[in-house]
């Protein structure tokens, strides 16, 4: 099966998981923050708080929040302005194997006179780890806010100079260009937003699940499509609905009582419906294997444009996501690498990324992730054809983040490894 572009190996693991994990893992943090350990085989627990009690992440970093922002310190000084690219050589690209359109790659190499390269990691976390071990020197790669801890207080990426990328401030969304978890914008250029929600095919399922008192209930009203119901293989998204099915909106708790009460609700799925926990909602929704699946906005706009069968309609496929301050909403990022022999050009590329003609190209003729671009909207979208009318409830805005918004963040090393086990219980609670 043909994987999506978001997280798309056999030997997937969640984004999330490598985060989960360093709660068993030493961390030693030094000023700007040096991560001199990774992953090691002590279980001695990393620093939760700072001198003033303020909670901390693994990375001896503090917790940012939509409404709690973070400005990371810098390790080193950003990049003089008024440099010349550099030219010659090769220019290594570090993300998802199938997340970028190489074509823009390759159009970017050729006008700097670089060689492209193309460097894929199975899931964020374990590109984290490389990158640590030495294991790969790129010249940018993807990451997401809820890394940043570890990716800075390790030095893995350099900090920014933002007049090399003056895109950021002309075409991206204003609560991207100083966002809360990277404030400054001191290492981080926005790549992808997405939303989480619930994905169904039309002519299969019958309840009218925008209208429901609670939309996640449909999952434990499921029996009705047993084996064709279908959850997130990603601990804190999985939970996270459980939690928020209960009107619980802080979905960065820490708190056992409520996690584990989540996990018995997920638990009864098993019986329910028969819940599969996978990550292909993106193609079998469209191509009617799966008939109610918990969803990423971008699966449906990627399975709309690529995997729809051409003699099935549009108004086949369904999207539902919450409204603003009850639904999680991702976003994904580029940073510099601090391995790169080419900061000016690995500046520029960043600002390449968020021209407005190749993020949408990289959009519309590959990704299927959207772009935090100001002139994306959703009407714009369907009059270009890009996608159908029914499916505008899947294209985000920048009025669909702010401090009022969810994000799944970064957690304590504690709170990191009571997800992971809670996840790992329900896995093991039955099914595929």
């Amino acid at each position: 099966m043909t994987h999506h572009p978001k997280e798309r190996r056999s030997g997937y693991l969640s984004r999330r998981d490598f985060l989960a994990r360093a709660a068993g893992a030493t961390f030693a943090v030094s000023g700007a923050g040096s991560l001199l350990a990774a992953c090691s085989s002590s279980t001695e627990v990393a620093q939760e708080t700072s001198t003033s009690g303020e909670l901390l992440g693994p990375g001896g970093l503090p917790l940012a929040r939509p409404d709690k922002r973070v400005t990371l310190p810098r390790w080193e000084d950003p990049i003089e302005s008024g440099l010349q690219p550099e030219t010659g050589g090769t220019f290594t690209v570090f993300n998802y194997p199938d997340y970028m359109y190489k074509k823009l790659l390759k159009d970017f190499c050729a006008e700097h006179g670089v060689e492209p390269v193309y460097t894929p990691f199975d899931n964020i976390n374990s590109g984290i780890q490389r990158l640590a071990s030495g294991a790969v020197q790129p010249d940018v790669m993807e990451v997401t806010p809820d890394t940043l801890d570890l990716a800075v207080a390790g030095k893995l990426i350099k900090p920014l100079n933002l007049d090399y990328i003056p895109n950021l401030q002309k075409n991206v969304w204003p609560q991207l260009v100083d966002p809360f978890y990277d404030g400054e914008s001191r290492y981080t250029v926005p790549y992808t937003i997405y939303a989480t929600g619930i994905a169904w095919r039309t002519d299969h399922v019958t309840e009218d699940i925008p209208s429901m008192a609670q939309p996640w209930d449909i999952f434990w009203d499921a029996k009705a499509y047993k084996g064709k119901t279908g959850l997130l293989n990603e601990n804190r998204e999985t939970i996270g609905m459980a939690l928020l099915r209960k009107g619980i909106t802080d979905i960065n708790t820490e708190d056992p009582a409520l996690v584990n009460q989540a996990v018995a609700d997920l638990k009864e799925l098993y019986d329910i419906c028969n819940i599969k926990v996978d990550i292909t909602q993106y193609q079998t929704i469209p191509e009617g294997s799966s008939w109610l699946h918990q969803a990423w906005s971008g699966d449906m706009i990627a399975g709309y444009v690529y995997y729809l069968p051409k003699d099935t309609p549009a108004t086949a496929m369904a999207y539902w996501m919450d409204e603003k301050g009850k639904v999680p909403v991702q976003n994904d990022c580029f940073a510099v690498c601090s391995t790169t022999k080419k900061p000016v050009l690995a500046h520029m590329f960043l600002n390449y990324l968020l021209d407005n003609g190749i993020a949408y190209s990289n959009f519309v003729d590959f990704n299927g992730y959207q772009p935090p671009l100001n002139e994306i909207d959703p009407e714009s979208l369907v009059k270009d054809g890009v996608i159908s009318e029914n499916l505008q409830t899947a294209v985000l805005t920048d009025a669909d983040i702010g401090p009022d918004s969810l994000q799944y963040s970064t957690l304590t090393a504690k709170g990191q490894q009571l997800w992971e086990d809670g996840f790992s219980d329900f896995l093991a609670g039955g099914g595929s």
